[in-house]
């Protein structure tokens, strides 16, 4: 009788044991901590990772600092011929790019807009402002039209009326032609003084050089919405032959459709690279923006639908 009393006692233990455990699984599981950890997948299924950056290190083979390839200097993106250089797209930007601005830190990616005075050499001129700029210009490609894409970036855009921070696609291939444009996150402090709140845009253009249009979205107060500058958050782009698709976390925030947003003859179908920077804006005042800010990356992956 002792034996069968045991015997239950032991069997009530281990039936208690396995409630318990399925209780604190479940609530690690339900941990939002998760996010910040990388645990959450948001990636599309059926989808293979084909390239993977976490900036231990600044890997040449993936990216040239400034606005051209870093092994051939004829391989670069278009500025303007009367007021930008080598060193400056346009007069639209303040800061004059250096490579001293792009750096590895902790782990992180960091582009620096900093206040200082510098003498530039292309443009030649005098320059209150230094920034950071990358490219991936015939280093990493790829043609969402042909063999569909998803992007994922972990970062914190600055904050400050001034700055004018991108992650962009441009065309790369032997063409070399502007447009098209894709702007995944272009983020404005104040989008050429235009308006009072701050800017997320998601942007498409095209057509040609003289004569180009574009279609573009923004979430405004968007630091207010996402407190970006102090918080990580996942931004996702996913680019197929008929559409594209803009994600927070996860979470869709906007969709561009083939023929509907965008004209079919307009639609994107060449190899485009990455161009990632900070900025700043010419037309607006410092106001509340602190020096030096920086737009800051901890990974990068491209995933391709197999």
């Amino acid at each position: 009788m002792q034996k069968i009393y045991m015997n239950a006692l032991k069997g009530l233990f281990i039936i208690a044991s396995f409630f318990l455990s399925c209780e604190k699984d479940n609530s690690v599981v339900n941990q939002e901590p998760m996010q910040e950890q990388g645990l959450l997948d948001y990636v599309p299924e059926n989808y293979d990772l084909i390239l993977k950056d976490d900036f231990t290190s600044f890997n040449r083979e993936n990216w040239s600092k400034g606005m051209t390839n870093d092994i051939d200097p004829t391989i670069r993106m278009i500025w303007n011929r009367k007021t930008g250089g080598e060193y400056l797209l346009n007069d639209s930007y303040a800061g004059y790019l250096i490579d001293e601005n792009v750096y590895i830190q902790n782990g992180h990616l960091y582009l620096d807009n900093k206040k200082e005075t510098l003498q530039g050499t292309d443009p030649v001129g005098i320059f209150d402002y230094t920034t950071g700029w990358i490219n991936s210009l015939q280093k990493i490609n790829f043609n969402g039209t042909q063999n569909s894409i998803y992007i994922e970036i972990k970062a914190k855009f600055p904050k400050g009326d001034k700055v004018w921070p991108a992650i962009w696609l441009i065309d790369d291939s032997e063409v070399r032609s502007w447009p098209p444009e894709i702007d995944i996150w272009e983020y404005f402090g104040k989008y050429f003084n235009t308006v009072n709140s701050d800017q997320m845009y998601m942007r498409f253009i095209y057509g040609k050089w003289y004569d180009h249009d574009n279609h573009s979205v923004a979430i405004e107060n968007f630091q207010e919405d996402y407190n970006a500058s102090d918080d990580w958050h996942i931004y996702g782009f996913q680019w197929t032959n008929n559409t594209m698709n803009w994600f927070i976390n996860g979470e869709e925030v906007h969709t561009k459709t083939k023929g509907v947003q965008v004209k079919d003859e307009d639609w994107p179908n060449q190899p485009m690279c990455f161009v990632i920077n900070n900025g700043l804006m010419t037309v607006v005042e410092e106001g509340n923006t602190v020096f030096p800010n920086s737009l800051v990356l901890d990974y990068l992956e491209v995933y391709q639908e197999n």
